[in-house]
């Protein structure tokens, strides 16, 4: 019974719809009474407020969780919380933090834990480290984020071995498998192109379009040359979140394929540059940019 009721929220965080599974929790605040069941609810909570980018809301509200008590999942969100709203002052820090706690013990057995380090390990590019920490976890979230570790480096075959055991534990048609599988399908693209397209598609029309699921889209109207297509679904992406980084890389891409004038391309670089420093075409952009610059001075 505890499980159900979670169900829809948990569902809706795994597409992105964080506002539906805030809301989702809060209609549900008196039926979850357990603490575990409250622990549990908190963890969605305070994931999709920082999702959203509030992060001195989750710092405020659990400013009390210190001394003997402190719970280590509840640490683990102010830590991320902390980390996303300055990452490049809170680096060292959180990195140090983190370092101490798995020496500590306190991440071995603590699942949630694992994933809010896997995502600031991923965040910073560190996917040895992730991978370490997410190593023979058999639990949904973990399982999601190896998929996508895995597929950032290129083994998609242990992104295969993992979506595997991802079946063994949840039914293949629930949402983290079918989001898992889709994205292992744009992997192998081709034929698998259209099956993903299908599946993130479906998966709108049930549950509603999300920035995720209109992403995933995209992709995969880019990866088939249908650039109107994708268009359209980033631009939607966008209405419903303008700082999705995600959304300003795919659009960025299909812009370029489009042979976009050039000012609305580089508008669209230089917010993605300023939202989001890290993110994989901003890295390529400015390594892009240095090459040139130390090119041109060479005819100086």
């Amino acid at each position: 019974m505890s499980d159900d009721i979670l169900f829809e929220s948990k569902n809706y965080f795994y597409l992105g719809n964080y506002q539906s599974t805030i809301n989702e929790i809060n209609k549900k605040s008196r039926q979850i009474i357990e603490k575990s069941l409250k622990a549990e609810s908190d963890y969605f909570l305070y994931r999709c407020y920082i999702a959203q980018g509030n992060y001195d809301l989750v710092l405020q509200e659990t400013k009390n969780n210190r001394g003997s008590g402190e719970d280590p999942t509840i640490a683990g969100l102010q830590l991320l919380a902390s980390y996303l709203s300055k990452p490049d002052e809170n680096r060292e820090g959180t990195l140090i933090t983190i370092t101490q706690w798995i020496s500590d013990g306190v991440v071995k057995f603590n699942y949630h834990l694992q994933v809010i380090i896997a995502t600031i390990y991923f965040n910073e590019q560190l996917y040895d480290e992730a991978l370490q920490i997410l190593n023979n976890c058999d639990h949904i979230e973990g399982l999601s984020m190896l998929i996508q570790i895995f597929l950032k480096i290129d083994r998609l075959d242990l992104a295969q071995k993992a979506y595997d055991t991802m079946k063994k534990i949840i039914d293949p048609d629930a949402t983290p498998a079918l989001l898992s599988l889709a994205w292992i399908n744009i992997y192998n693209g081709e034929e698998k192109l259209k099956s993903a397209l299908s599946s993130f598609e479906e998966m709108a029309e049930r549950y509603g379009p999300t920035p995720l699921l209109l992403n995933g889209q995209a992709v995969c109207a880019i990866g088939m040359k249908r650039f109107e297509k994708a268009e359209s679904l980033l631009l939607e992406s966008i209405e419903k979140n303008p700082k999705n980084s995600d959304t300003l890389a795919n659009l960025i891409n299909c812009y370029i394929n489009m042979k976009k004038p050039n000012e609305i391309i580089q508008r669209f670089i230089n917010q993605l540059k300023t939202l989001s420093p890290k993110h994989d075409w901003t890295s390529a952009v400015n390594e892009a940019e240095a090459l040139f610059e130390v090119s041109k001075s060479r005819f100086n």
